[in-house]
Order: C-alpha cells, then sequence, then structure tokens
C-alpha cells in the first residue's frame, strides 16, 4: 500500500483550497511586498534547538463514512456544502478511471458519491469550491474519448443535480496542476522557447461558461502550480518559479548530475473581475529551494488574511529533509517567511486544515505523519506531536465539535487494517477523530 501524504494535490495538492470570491472592490494590492522583504532571510522561530515530537493528539471517534473501493483512489480536497461535506476524489469503476464528488452528512456517517466522467491515467484529482449554495467541481476530462483532455468544470447542486459549466482545452505537456476558484480556474502549461519555461494561465468562469485563456506569470519567469485564494474583494494567484543556479568556479567542477534550481513563492493579486492589480510579487527568498506548499484563509484574523506554507528543501537533493516556512498574506503586505517547529521532514507536501484555527499536516522525517495546531495568525501554538494513527491517512479538514474539543475529518484511502483503536474497513473510508489543541 502507497503510504498516503498530508496533500492537497494541485494536483487538485495537490491540485491545496480555492475559496468563494466576494464582489467586485478595488481594495489594496494583496501582494504589495517589497521584494527586499521577501528574499529576507527567514526569520527563526527560536534560537533554541527544535523541541521534541510530543505524543498523539488525536484519538478517534465512532462511526465513519465509507467512500469507494480502494484501488486506484486518490482524495483531493473538502470543503463545507450543503448540509455537510463534499470530497473530491478520483476512483476506478467499470468505466475507468473516474472523476467523483463525495457529498458526506455533517456527522461523517455516511457519503454519496456522484460520478463526473473518465479522466486520464495520470490526471490528479478534481478540486472543490463553493459559490453560493452550488458546488463547483473542476478535473482533466476526456471530451473525444481520444488522446485531446480539457479542463472541465461542472455545477453541482445541494441536491446532487450536475450541470456542465465549462470546458478549456489543455495542450499536452508533462504538468496537470490546476486550481479552482468560484469566478477563477489556474492552470500551468510548458511555452515554447529555449529553454522551454512554465507559464501560469487563468480562464474566467461567468454564469455561463468559461472566458477565453490568457497568461498571468511574467513572460521571462518559469512558473508552475498554481493555487487560488480568495482574499477580501479579490483573490491571490500563488505559484512556484524557479530559475537554474549560478554556480561559483569550484561548484561547477564538482557539479555531478542535473544542476541545482532556486525556487520561490510569487503571487498576483486579482481583482472581483479576475484582473491583476499589480506585477507579480516575491512572496519567500528568490535564494530558495521552494518545492511545495498550501495555503488556506486566516478566518479568525476579522481581516482578510491568507496563511501560506511552503516547503524549502535548502540544500537538500534526494527529496528529504528542508524546512517549513510559514509567511502571512494579508491586504497591506506580506510578513517575512518564518521557520516552524519541527523534527525534520520526510516526502511529500505540507496539507493546512482550514476551520476555525488551522492545523498543519506533514511527513516527518521518519515518513510518520505530524501535526501541529496553529493561532490565529497562522503561528505554531504548540509542539508538533506524532500520530501513528493517521499515519496511513490524510487529514482534510477540521470540523464543529462539542465545547473544548477539536473535530478532524481524515481519510483513509487504502483500506485500513483494524488496530486496538480502530476497526477493519474493507473500503476507503472518511472518520472523525477528536484532537487536543
Amino acid at each position: 500500500m502507497t503510504r498516503a501524504r498530508p496533500r492537497r494535490r494541485a494536483s487538485l495538492l495537490a491540485l491545496l483550497a480555492g475559496p468563494a470570491l466576494p464582489a467586485c472592490h478595488h481594495g489594496p494590492d494583496a501582494a504589495a511586498i517589497a521584494d527586499a522583504v521577501a528574499s529576507a532571510a527567514p526569520v527563526e522561530a527560536s534560537a533554541a534547538p527544535p523541541p521534541a515530537v510530543v505524543e498523539a493528539r488525536c484519538r478517534p471517534v465512532r462511526g465513519g463514512a465509507a467512500i469507494a473501493q480502494a484501488k486506484d483512489l486518490e482524495l483531493g480536497n473538502e470543503v463545507p456544502f450543503g448540509e455537510g461535506y463534499a470530497v473530491g476524489l478520483v476512483h476506478r469503476t467499470a468505466a475507468g478511471r473516474v472523476l467523483a464528488v463525495a457529498l458526506v452528512d455533517r456527522d461523517v456517517n455516511s457519503a454519496r458519491v456522484i460520478d463526473l466522467g473518465v479522466t486520464p491515467g495520470d490526471a490528479p484529482p478534481p478540486r472543490v469550491t463553493r459559490r453560493g449554495a452550488d458546488l463547483l467541481v473542476a478535473g482533466y476530462v476526456l471530451p473525444d474519448g481520444g488522446g485531446a483532455r480539457d479542463l472541465g468544470v461542472v455545477r453541482v447542486a445541494a441536491g446532487g443535480d450536475v450541470e456542465p459549466l465549462a470546458s478549456i482545452p489543455q495542450q499536452r505537456d508533462d504538468s496537470l496542476a490546476f486550481d479552482l476558484g468560484a469566478a477563477l480556474v489556474a492552470w500551468d502549461e510548458t511555452a515554447k522557447g529555449t529553454p522551454p519555461r512554465g507559464v501560469i494561465r487563468v480562464a474566467g468562469l461567468s454564469g455561463e461558461g468559461g472566458g477565453a485563456a490568457r497568461d498571468l506569470s511574467a513572460p521571462d519567469s518559469d512558473a508552475e502550480t498554481p493555487r487560488i485564494a480568495a482574499m477580501g474583494a479579490g483573490s491571490l494567484v500563488l505559484w512556484v518559479a524557479r530559475r537554474p543556479e549560478t554556480l561559483g568556479a569550484l561548484d561547477a567542477a564538482e557539479a555531478t548530475g542535473e544542476a541545482r534550481v532556486a525556487s520561490w513563492l510569487e503571487g498576483v493579486s486579482l481583482d472581483a473581475a479576475g484582473a491583476p492589480r499589480g506585477p507579480a510579487r516575491h512572496l519567500t527568498a528568490t535564494s530558495g529551494h521552494v518545492s511545495a506548499f498550501d495555503v488556506v484563509a486566516l478566518a479568525a484574523e476579522g481581516r482578510p488574511s491568507l496563511l501560506v506554507v511552503a516547503r524549502d528543501d535548502g540544500e537538500a537533493v534526494d527529496g528529504s529533509g528542508g524546512t517549513l516556512l510559514r509567511v502571512r498574506v494579508r491586504e497591506d503586505g506580506v510578513d517575512a517567511p518564518v521557520a516552524l517547529p519541527g523534527d525534520g521532514l520526510g516526502r511529500g507536501a505540507p496539507s493546512l486544515l482550514d476551520g476555525p484555527l488551522p492545523w498543519l499536516a506533514w511527513v516527518g522525517h521518519d515518513e510518520a505523519l505530524r501535526l501541529l495546531p496553529l493561532d490565529a495568525a497562522g503561528a505554531a501554538l504548540a509542539t508538533p506531536s506524532a500520530e501513528p494513527l493517521l499515519d496511513d491517512a490524510l487529514p482534510l479538514a477540521i470540523l464543529p465539535g462539542p465545547a473544548g474539543e477539536t473535530r478532524m475529518m481524515v481519510a483513509f484511502p487504502g483500506a485500513p487494517a483494524a488496530t486496538a483503536a480502530l476497526p477493519a474497513a474493507d473500503s476507503a473510508a472518511l472518520r472523525l477523530f477528536a484532537c487536543a489543541r
């Protein structure tokens, strides 16, 4: 069984959540930060050695909802919808590999899976977001049943009725990263040139369908992995920008294999109509090595702001090691990156769990899951915990719970075996855990 990583594939991670876009209003540039601030070295949270990982914070709660058979199952993101929740997924049926959405009841005791069409074999799970009372679902589809692929968007009503909204043709390249907002869809493609480079493209979503595609990243940028986050009267589109590192004479003489690449986060602020409010700005240092990130809204701050957590691999070259950087984005600027506490990183992307107060999940150096509760500004509240019951699981969201208790929706994509705390399951399942902050 392949270990499920705490990720939101943009994939769909990835795939990380696109929130709804409010009405049109021209506010300050959400990404208006001087490059000098973004390029500053990350601020260490403490001069003390990294704290030890504490024991598990989460325990299982009775109940759970079966989703689908575990074979070829991949899960996307979750959003509140109707009287419960919606979770994007890809699963195997007699028709092949199929995009779907699971409509889950409020108590996470049952789930209704709605199939939305056949998807390419290498495509990520769909992304889901709300627009008013409806659910929008986006994913890759095969409109002619052959080699062509479109980025399809459908509207799902609270009762489960499905209506096509847009179909955006895509070129055939290696990248399948995209994200969905209530009024916007974004993806990356390979642009022609020497060498080829990645470009971020967006298209608006009106009530009747999709608009024309246009480039968002700069012409000289090599960009990938876009995410859309609503903020204030508009939105922020973020992505990873890359460029080859310049090697000194000694480094060049000793270098073998593929050249090192510097990578960082960039973002463009858009108004409610999807028009840029200014040029792309750097959110992390351009000398960094950002490989993945996630973003959520900081609802408890009381003003429009976003929390971004980026994985910076530092000098690591084998997919292990590195640091998690916290970046808080507000309408009037961006905080300098801060290194979050931890005991090292394994493989995979960080995952931010949306809720009244956010949580952060990632895979530790021992390939075991870590959880970290965060405060209203996205700062660490405590020491990270090791969660052995969740090592093969995918934490999805923070849900309302009894007074003084946090409930976490967790997906088990691989039909988990029985343990002393959890019964066995013959199919993938959603389960609730009670977690102490």
